[in-house]
């Protein structure tokens, strides 16, 4: 009975590792849903704040292995950015810093679109200034520049 038990353990785990790792996935078949993503400039980098909805067997698959088994698909998330580096990672969040999200013009920078690897909600751009900038249904971020 116990080896039993032990058997379907380890092929639920499996199953669930096979399907969590990599990419986020479409619509359809999504298994992290990306509510919001808060990019805070900060000079020519940036802490980008990720919130998400897990599903029922990723929010299993963290609960046994961690939270950082998520890592990767952040990472693909932010493909077109150089330098990434994850800081945190919880149930429903992540913190990462992106060096050289920007680049500097004089007083002013510029920040080029970069493409997203999933979809997000809601994009919100903050400046160093205080103001912020919304984007919705967000694929890429937008060209933008601002000041120090």
């Amino acid at each position: 009975m116990k080896q039993a038990l032990l058997s379907l353990f380890i092929l639920l785990v499996a199953i669930i590792s096979l399907s969590v790792t990599g990419y986020a996935l479409n619509e359809e078949g999504q298994y992290i849903h990306l509510k919001q993503m808060d990019i805070r400039f900060e000079g020519t980098d940036a802490q980008v704040t990720f919130y998400y909805e897990l599903d029922m067997f990723s929010r299993v698959y963290v609960f046994l292995l961690g939270s950082y088994n998520l890592q990767p698909t952040l990472e693909n998330v932010l493909f077109d950015f150089e330098q990434v580096e994850v800081r945190e990672i919880g149930r429903n969040h992540a913190v990462v810093h992106v060096s050289n999200i920007s680049r500097q013009n004089s007083e002013y920078y510029l920040h080029d679109s970069r493409a997203l690897g999933a979809k997000v909600d809601m994009l919100t751009m903050v400046y160093p200034d205080g103001s912020s900038r919304n984007v919705p249904g967000a694929t890429s971020t937008p060209y933008t520049f601002y000041g120090g």
